[in-house]
């Protein structure tokens, strides 16, 4: 005897598009209905605005965030409207009318669907695989991202000044991998120039000392062996919520500073940008 094959819940995903010109979207949030159960629930990006800003830097992040409480109040509405009724035909119309395609720069995308057995635990689901993209999270998987665009920033800014990427730094006895280095050098033949992007935005404090405490203890291995650039950058992504997790990412940015690196804020592209090629 089969067991229970679970509920169709339709979904879509909240999108955040401001320029319709390039088609350059964020996922920002999930809706969720389950027509059977006239339940509705949704999640939306909350805390980290930044992860929109950083996308769109032109953005006031103030009046991103009073646009995105609109939409989510709005939201809250059509699910009290749902939840209030026993009529599966009205709750689907209002669900179809509330992520209904809109020239809007927060938008829906397409109503999908899938069978469940935990409706409950949809939404998390859903709002891990879209907007976290949990299935993209190793632990340096952001860094690897970050490296790519600041390599290919240079590349735009002075194509003059070349650079390598994953550059092993150090000798036979101590060595260090670092994401992208200058090609050109001092007379001991060491690169000038070294940029690490650090993020540092990470789940708890002791993940984020411990990660920023292993860029430390490098920056001084290379030093003891004279094997240090002449700049050492740190473009560094810090926590904007949680107050230990803010202590914890200042304590490593003093700690990097203390050792001899020049640290600046991820999102300053510009000032990156200029201190790794002066």
């Amino acid at each position: 005897m089969s067991g229970n094959p679970g509920v169709v819940c339709n979904y879509a995903v909240l999108r955040f598009l401001p320029y319709p010109e390039t088609g350059e979207f964020v996922n920002l949030g999930i809706v969720v209905h389950c027509p059977e159960k006239g339940w509705l629930d949704l999640k939306l990006e909350n805390r980290k605005s930044k992860r929109v800003t950083d996308f769109f830097p032109e953005l006031d992040r103030a009046a991103f965030r009073s646009m995105r409480d609109s939409v989510a109040g709005e939201l809250d509405r059509v699910k009290k409207l749902i939840t209030g009724t026993r009529d599966r035909e009205l709750g689907r119309r209002i669900f179809m009318d509330a992520v209904k395609p809109r020239e809007s720069i927060f938008r829906f995308g397409e109503i999908r669907t899938i069978m469940t057995t935990e409706v409950e635990r949809l939404v998390e689901s859903l709002f891990g695989q879209y907007i976290s993209r949990n299935f993209a999270q190793p632990k340096e998987y952001q860094e690897n991202v970050m490296a790519r665009k600041f390599f290919l920033a240079l590349q735009n800014f002075r194509p003059d000044r070349h650079f390598r990427r994953d550059v092993k730094l150090g000798n036979h006895a101590y060595h260090v991998k670092v994401p992208i280095c200058s090609e050109w050098v001092d007379k001991a033949g060491i690169p000038r120039r070294a940029l690490k992007p650090l993020y540092l935005d990470r789940g708890d404090p002791t993940e984020i000392i411990d990660h920023g405490n292993a860029w430390v203890g490098r920056i001084e291995g290379l030093a003891e062996i004279g094997e240090i650039p002449d700049r050492f950058i740190f473009a560094v992504d810090l926590p904007e919520s949680g107050d230990d997790n803010i202590s914890a990412a200042a304590k490593i940015v003093d700690k990097l500073k203390g050792a001899g690196a020049t640290v600046v804020r991820a999102q300053e592209m510009q000032k990156v940008l200029e201190l790794s090629v002066d």
